[in-house]
């Protein structure tokens, strides 16, 4: 059975105090994937989280006077949903801190959480169970699931066509019309440029709006795009790393890897949200026994739900080309 509280992992690491050694490793991990910022994370109490989708609803009628009322029931479906570990040892050289300082382990340790991060990221995306039982399944994976008896209820194709197309709007509107309550849109970082070129296009302009995030201390902050009133996220920002989504999908109807696919999702309670037996754990194991490592230990056993039937839907097969209406 799930514990009640909902926390993002930005928030989380925030709930340190300043002197508290463990908020500077969580607050790097936090800043690997802007997700982290927006998807909460729900409490577990045992290893298995249990919870029931509507399936079909009793249809009432009404009645005359005297007449017998209706009776009938509904139909659930129970489904379940488990964590996945991820651990991980941070090793640096005992000879590395002392020629350069302890700054050089901090740094070591900064470079693992993120690559950390980016796991947990890709994974989000991209897991399948079917393929690594060790991982939790991604959006993707959640994308094609059959809900309320329909088969692709989650899953939209921005065309049908062979080697994908430019993204359509509509079809894009299609695919938030399909969400109950939608949050956000995840989209590839690489087409940060084509929402920007949208923004300023006259005869498409007013669809992106575009604003500066004022929320932090010095009230100047990163900017921050929307469309149709949900906050894109981009997984995290050019580095040396891949990115969370790009363009290298084959479209639905065939062709060259030339295609992206984005997720419209619901983010909360009820919804779709984080899963952890408890929140991510960094451990300063220190020196160990060969008396040339010092080790750093980071776990978090995590996992998705989608509780809602209706809270994901991918939109398919779109190019690295102007946006059209």
């Amino acid at each position: 059975m799930a514990i009640s509280n909902l926390i993002t992992v930005a928030e989380y690491a925030k709930s340190f105090a300043n002197e508290d050694i463990r908020r500077p490793p969580i607050e790097t991990f936090a800043r690997s994937t802007d997700v982290f910022e927006a998807m909460p994370f729900e409490g577990l109490k045992g290893s298995v989280f249990q919870f029931y989708r509507q399936s079909v609803l009793m249809t009432p009628q009404f009645r005359a006077i005297n007449e017998a009322s209706s009776s009938g029931h509904n139909a659930i479906t129970p489904a379940q949903e488990n964590t996945a570990v991820i651990d991980h040892d941070i090793d640096v050289d005992r000879a590395i801190v002392d020629r350069h300082g302890p700054e050089r382990r901090n740094y070591e340790e900064q470079m693992g959480l993120t690559a950390f991060g980016q796991l947990w990221a890709t994974t989000y995306i991209y897991g399948d169970q079917s393929v690594n039982p060790r991982v939790f399944n991604g959006l993707q994976v959640r994308a094609n699931k059959t809900v309320g008896g329909i088969a692709g209820a989650r899953d939209f194709h921005n065309t049908t066509n062979s080697g994908g197309a430019a993204l359509s709007l509509a079809n894009l509107d299609q695919a938030i019309n399909a969400v109950n309550n939608p949050t956000h849109i995840i989209a590839p970082y690489l087409s940060r440029p084509l929402w920007i070129q949208l923004a300023r296009t006259q005869s498409l302009a007013g669809f992106v709006m575009q604003e500066f995030d004022v929320s932090g201390p010095t009230g100047v902050g990163g900017l921050k795009a929307s469309y149709a009133g949900l906050k894109f996220l981009w997984g995290y920002p050019k580095d040396f790393h891949p990115y969370m989504l790009t363009f290298n999908e084959v479209a639905y109807g065939g062709g060259a890897a030339q295609c992206a696919s984005l997720y419209v999702v619901s983010f909360g309670e009820g919804r779709l949200r984080g899963l952890q037996l408890r929140p991510l754990e960094v451990r300063d194991i220190g020196e160990l026994q060969d008396g040339k490592t010092y080790r750093t230990h980071i776990n978090w056993d995590v996992g998705l739900v989608d509780e809602h039937p209706y809270c994901i839907a991918r939109l398919d097969s779109w190019t690295n080309a102007p946006i059209q209406a």
